[in-house]
């Protein structure tokens, strides 16, 4: 069921699809949900995050957020787990947020409960826990019942009141027809209001402008200073390729080889998207999308099988200080690979010359490394002015073959 009704005919809304978008045009972002929601339904929240990023949820079905609305409750924590027994059933409301995003939300049977939360024992949380009713997690280690290493909970409560019940409806989590939102942001709406307040504050201007230089005599034009590094530090204002190919092998071993009945073959990285073709093993379709659906992942049937596309989240590295020579970047790199990875692993591109600066891409192969050596490899990029164009990957008995593409900058 993809939304939860409370005893006051309320839906609280588990939505199929989230992500958060980015586009410098909002023409282009309008474009961008039309297309999503043709897929994950007509209803949807819409929040702006940054100057171009938009977090947006999908649904076919309208009601409020489930996971967003708990997690308001609670003052919105980094890291937090909700769990509530529904009453006079085996299930319970589950709600998991990490990083700042909810990563689950919905009702399950309590049996299952523990299968959601154990993937979290690997990985370094700082949770808020909180709960209500007889749930299969406990602050301490209990027969039967799932509980997390202390060092993973920052806090743990158990509530003496349930939550779902009095839940506020906040309208900023309501999820309401695309062009209502788009129309009510003012995304892909034609802006007469902003462009008739922008004919008067110029031509308010202009007349300042006259009056003023007809005061004094108008001052020599001031002479604009080009960077010539504009386009090097715009290419390295992105992210570090080490952290990047670390997130994707993360994605790769936590969540694609997780998918029961399924297994990935081919697989290609471009920019924050990891796309997968999977095989089946036997096991239905409808378990891949039921996979999909917990893991926010996307579905997508071509003519030679089925895909899983899974948005890797990045954050862009600071802005260089200074410029290398290409020659010493390419001296560095090839030193460092040969010294954890030996062998003739490297092929290097044609120089590009870009003006004050120069572009080789690099194509680095890998043949059957263990997820440990590709850490190795991937880090000695570290600190290094280099940019990841894209990677692609096999894996056979949990090692890594493919081929990484990325760019070298120096002057």
């Amino acid at each position: 069921m993809s939304y939860i009704t409370r005893d006051d005919g309320e839906h609280f809304v588990i939505p199929s699809y989230r992500d958060v978008l980015s586009a410098k045009q909002k023409s282009a972002l309008k474009k961008e949900i039309l297309l999503l929601s043709q897929n994950y339904g007509e209803y949807i929240t819409l929040q702006k995050k940054g100057t171009i990023q938009y977090e947006v949820a999908f649904s076919p079905d309208a009601g409020y957020l489930l996971g967003e609305s708990i997690w308001h409750h609670f003052k919105r924590p980094l890291d937090m787990i909700y769990c509530e027994a529904i009453p006079n059933t085996t299930e319970a409301i589950l709600v998991i947020v990490k990083a700042g995003s909810v990563y689950l939300d919905g009702s399950f049977p309590t049996e299952s409960i523990p299968d959601e939360l154990v993937i979290f024992l690997t990985q370094q949380n700082n949770f808020e826990i909180y709960t209500y009713g007889d749930v299969p997690i406990s602050q301490t280690p209990t027969e039967g019942k799932f509980s997390f290493d202390p060092n993973s909970v920052k806090s743990y409560a158990v509530l003496e009141k349930p939550v779902f019940p009095t839940l506020p409806l906040l309208k900023i989590y309501q999820l309401r027809l695309v062009e209502t939102v788009l129309k009510e942001q003012n995304i892909g709406i034609f802006p007469t209001k902003q462009i008739v307040t922008g004919i008067i504050l110029l031509t308010l201007l202009w007349l300042m402008y006259s009056l003023i230089t007809s005061l004094r005599k108008q001052p020599p034009p001031t002479v604009v200073q080009v960077n010539p590094y504009a386009g090097f530090d715009s290419a390295l204002t992105s992210p570090a390729p080490d952290e990047e190919l670390e997130q994707v092998l993360n994605t790769i071993t936590s969540t694609l080889l997780s998918m029961p009945g399924w297994q990935p073959t081919n697989m290609t990285y471009v920019r924050g998207k990891l796309t997968a073709l999977v095989q089946s093993s036997g096991t239905k379709t409808q378990v891949l999308l039921d996979w999909a659906s917990k893991n926010k992942a996307m579905i997508n049937i071509q003519t030679d099988g089925m895909y899983v596309v899974l948005s890797i989240p990045l954050s862009n590295r600071t802005m260089p200080t200074k410029i290398f020579q290409i020659k010493e970047v390419l001296s560095q790199i090839l030193d460092r690979l040969s010294a954890v990875y030996p062998g003739n692993h490297l092929k290097l591109g044609a120089f590009a010359n870009k003006g004050v600066y120069t572009e080789v891409p690099l194509t680095i192969s890998i043949n059957n490394v263990s997820p440990a050596l590709f850490v190795f490899i991937v880090r000695q990029f570290k600190d290094l002015p280099m940019v990841l164009q894209s990677a692609t990957f096999n894996v056979n008995n949990g090692s890594l073959t493919g081929t990484i593409i990325i760019n070298a900058l120096g002057s």
